[in-house]
């Protein structure tokens, strides 16, 4: 069974071996039936570049992204989890030590922190972040 995450595309650039694809990211419940009587569903264009690997495509041609659930797991969890985890332990023992405002400032700078290290190291990251393209049947 694949579990990979997969969104549908269409190429907007070639630059080389550097194909553009814009895509809908959807929220969970955009495509909820009652998304018309909601306020929270939401739809944003999204694009990504990713390697052709030597495959002709063309402008305009529909293409479905591919990337691993593993990496998709490993994503979420640099993005969301290790920044819940980190402030949670400081928030809470600076809190009790020092009070609101200056575990509130902590909490902010430690995450701060590490968001810019995160993107300090961008480019470690896209080398091992592999997104595939499949022509789209259609």
């Amino acid at each position: 069974m694949n579990n990979n995450v997969t969104h549908d595309g269409i190429i907007t650039k070639i630059e080389g071996r550097q194909v553009t694809v814009q895509f809908v990211q959807q929220s969970a419940c955009a495509g909820c039936h009652a998304k018309s009587l909601c306020s929270s569903s939401d739809a944003k264009m999204r694009s990504i570049v990713a390697d052709s690997y030597g495959f002709p495509f063309k402008i305009g041609e529909p293409v479905q992204v591919e990337v691993t659930s593993q990496l998709a797991r490993t994503a979420m969890l640099a993005a969301f989890g290790v920044p819940t985890v980190l402030a949670l332990s400081v928030l809470f023992p600076m809190n009790a030590w020092c009070g609101e405002m200056v575990a509130c400032a902590a909490t902010l700078a430690i995450i701060g922190l590490y968001y810019a290290i995160l993107y300090m190291f961008r480019a470690r990251l896209d080398r091992k972040v592999v997104f595939v393209l499949h022509r789209k049947n259609n």
